[in-house]
């Protein structure tokens, strides 16, 4: 049976009447909703705080999380870019950093990448790092 073709409910109630047909489909759906689990779980593209957006609060997520607005708050995430126009003030708990753009709080993390333009001020712990000429850093840096 194909639940996605067009037919007249008349149609539909044949189709359902026989309860085996009921639990099947049942099934089918159940399975369709363990593979969405696992697509939440672990997203393919980033989640995205736009320019001119301002999110006050706390954000999970096991994927990417690209900020060029602002956020206020607690960020933990797999990888984090901060772009140039974004804003952070509070705590980043990632596996990879990106800073283009201006952070004040505390930082966990194992990479940390700090651009030209980057404004960091606060507790920043971290595994690797890696500075680029212009970006400017202020607080206690502590290697993990």
């Amino acid at each position: 049976m194909n639940i996605f073709s067009k037919k007249s409910p008349d149609e539909l109630d044949e189709d359902f009447s026989d309860g085996d047909t009921q639990n099947d489909v049942a099934l089918q759906q159940e399975g369709r909703n363990d593979q969405l689990d696992e697509k939440v779980a672990t997203p393919s593209k980033p989640s995205i705080i736009s320019e001119g957006f301002e999110f006050i609060g706390t954000i999970t997520t096991a994927g990417t999380l690209n900020i060029s607005g602002v956020v206020k708050g607690k960020i933990h995430a797999k990888s984090v870019l901060v772009d140039t126009t974004g804003q952070v003030e509070g705590e980043l708990h990632s596996d990879q950093v990106m800073i283009k753009g201006a952070l004040n709080g505390e930082v966990r993390c194992q990479e940390l990448n700090i651009g030209p333009k980057a404004d960091v001020e606060g507790t920043v712990s971290y595994q690797n790092i890696h500075i680029q000429r212009g970006g400017r850093i202020k607080g206690q840096f502590t290697k993990k």
